[in-house]
């Protein structure tokens, strides 16, 4: 039989963890927590149960988690000690940082795992925390962990400021919505005169702060110039000329003061959030050019720098991935399969990576479809009546995103711009050399 490059891949794999992770290794499986955190000691070797210890999840409670696991390596002979844990929320981080700290090494086990492991275990979905953290340590003996590792350098803070931009977009947005609604009680005929406005158009409108009537009271070439400031090259001036209209045809209703200290104090809301994410997005480039993948800027058109900058934030260093599938994997974009026997289907994505990559792709997608041409070519490709598998625009953005995915991971690796012809699969790009 024939030993695939997938096999080998796995082969490398497995080997890379053995050595993270040695045979005669103790390990400290921990079910972590808000305020303390549940630690079973296990030897790798046989999986026999030496000790166990509650800690709190503080600097001291792992101070103590690290103490105890020494000891018992030096009373029954082990190999190095290995902590053993879930990424669960930010708790696994001080938890790392404090295991790098004091020279231990430490390893990750995802939380889908552990779930099916309780099952696998004795048929039962019983859930403690002893068994939890037992369950780690017993999958963790077995290989079955990731390779994560704490960011370091620009890559940590580049995760810290997409995080703080994340929030910033949503508390926009749900400043936008806010005044969405307010536009709907004290100017509804607006709404109705303009039924096809569209939510670039609207979110133009309410980030201008005016209100419903001082709408009508400026002229129509400073109202269309107001807009066209806050969504650049997107806003049409047949709406705003359409907008202005409907400002003086509509009835003219009296504001009172609480509605219009909201519209006020959301219009402030979205302005500082629209700064905040300008100056989020400078730093943001400029740490790209610190990881050395700063040359990537401007070689896809229609990716913006903080957009680039923003999913190699959530994806980390493309070099570090084996395949460009194990970036779509990790945005959870990769699709599912439901065959058996002579029957054959497709599903949908799985849904199990990290979300704001998902989106970040997803949304990077519908701008290289405007304005890249080969994305475009795709697209209508992939939406074409005529084709047998005719996807739904929304599973061919998806689709794209993918495809952006691993255009990204190939130019990282390779050192190559984008060539559409690598893009289409007719070329394979070679690595870099060593």
């Amino acid at each position: 039989m024939q030993v695939t490059r997938g096999m080998r891949r796995r082969s490398e794999k497995q080997a890379r963890r053995r050595e993270r992770l040695p045979a005669d290794a103790l390990i400290a499986g921990v079910d972590l927590a808000k305020k303390e955190a549940v630690v079973v000691y296990v030897r790798a070797s046989d999986r026999a149960r030496v000790g166990k210890l509650r800690v709190g999840s503080d600097p001291a409670g792992r101070a103590r988690l690290i103490a105890r696991g020494r000891e018992l390596v030096a009373a029954h002979g082990t190999g190095p000690l290995v902590v053993a844990m879930e990424p669960t929320s930010h708790f696994w981080k001080p938890l790392a940082r404090a295991a790098e700290a004091a020279g231990v090494g430490y390893v990750l086990v995802q939380g889908f795992v552990v779930a099916h492991a309780r099952e696998l275990d004795d048929l039962t979905r019983d859930k403690t925390d002893t068994r939890d953290a037992t369950l780690i340590a017993d999958l963790a003996a077995e290989l079955r962990f990731t390779e994560t590792r704490l960011p370091e350098g620009p890559w940590a803070e580049l995760e810290i400021l997409v995080a703080a931009r994340d929030a910033r977009r949503v508390e926009r947005s749900g400043a936008l919505q806010e005044m969405r609604a307010l536009l709907e009680l004290v100017w509804p005929d607006l709404l109705e005169a303009c039924p096809d406005l569209i939510g670039t158009h609207l979110q133009a409108l309410l980030r201008t702060g005016l209100t419903p009537q001082a709408v009508a009271t400026l002229p129509r070439h400073r109202f269309t110039a107001l807009l066209r400031r806050h969504h650049p090259r997107r806003f049409l001036r047949s709406m705003a000329a359409r907008l202005h209209a409907a400002a003086h045809d509509v009835p003219e209703l009296p504001e009172t003061p609480a509605a219009a200290l909201r519209w006020r104090l959301a219009a402030e809301r979205v302005a500082l959030a629209d700064t905040a994410i300008a100056e989020l997005d400078a730093r943001m480039i400029e740490l790209l050019g610190q990881t050395g993948y700063g040359w990537l800027r401007g070689r896809i058109r229609g990716l913006g720098d903080a957009t680039l900058a923003a999913l190699l934030a959530l994806t980390g260093d493309p070099a570090r991935y084996d395949d460009a599938r194990c970036l779509v994997k990790l945005a959870g974009t990769n699709p599912t399969e439901r065959s058996s026997g002579e029957y054959e289907a497709a599903g949908g994505i799985h849904r199990r990576g990290r979300p704001i990559l998902r989106s970040m792709a997803y949304q990077a997608a519908v701008c290289l479809v405007r304005h890249e041409p080969e994305f475009r070519r795709r697209y209508h490709e992939l939406t074409d009546e005529r084709r047998a598998h005719r996807l739904t625009p929304k599973q061919a953005y998806v689709a794209l995103a993918n495809k952006l995915l691993r255009t990204l991971w190939s130019m990282a690796t390779s050192g190559r711009g984008y060539e559409p012809a690598i893009a289409r699969g007719e070329v394979r790009p070679l690595p870099i050399a060593a």
